[in-house]
């Protein structure tokens, strides 16, 4: 079993949020924890996602729980029992999109459409993790409808 996490739940755990409550903190932070106690992440073969993950985490303090899981995955990706890494095929149209993502999420924001692609390509169809994002949360019966599990850790902030 793997798990997909989009990356504003690294973000929200290593506080670069400012919007996030001390409980959509801690489910992140208890996710994150989870990951690194050896729960495998589901990610893309191109290191799409992982860069991403590096990216964004640049842009805080630095040396939180997050940037150290990520310096850690990144260090060890190619060892299956952390990174399960899976082909995902980019198409044309939309530039950004792949073909393992579902045709009723084509139109889904194109940054986000790695994660999708994973959790399609990946043997099991793994949970998908999401903290605060508006769009995936008005999705979300888009994602039932596709067979995507999106498991959202900060709902209060999204009703």
């Amino acid at each position: 079993m793997c798990i997909v996490v989009d990356t504003n739940v690294l973000a929200v755990a290593e506080g670069l949020h400012e919007g996030a409550s001390d409980e959509c903190v801690l489910r992140c932070v208890q996710l994150v924890r989870r990951i690194q106690a050896g729960l495998p992440l589901g990610v893309d073969s191109a290191d799409a996602i992982l860069q991403e993950y590096i990216g964004t985490l640049r842009g805080g303090a630095g040396g939180g729980l997050s940037t150290k899981l990520v310096q850690v995955l990144w260090r060890t990706r190619y060892d299956r029992t952390v990174c399960h890494q899976v082909e995902i095929t980019p198409i044309a149209e939309p530039p950004g999109s792949f073909e393992e993502v579902p045709e009723g999420l084509r139109d889904f924001d194109l940054d986000d459409q790695k994660f999708l692609a994973v959790a399609v390509a990946e043997v099991c169809t793994p949970q998908l993790f999401q903290a605060l994002d508006d769009e995936w949360w008005q999705r979300r019966v888009d994602f039932v409808a596709s067979g995507l599990d999106v498991q959202f850790l900060c709902v209060a902030e999204q009703l």
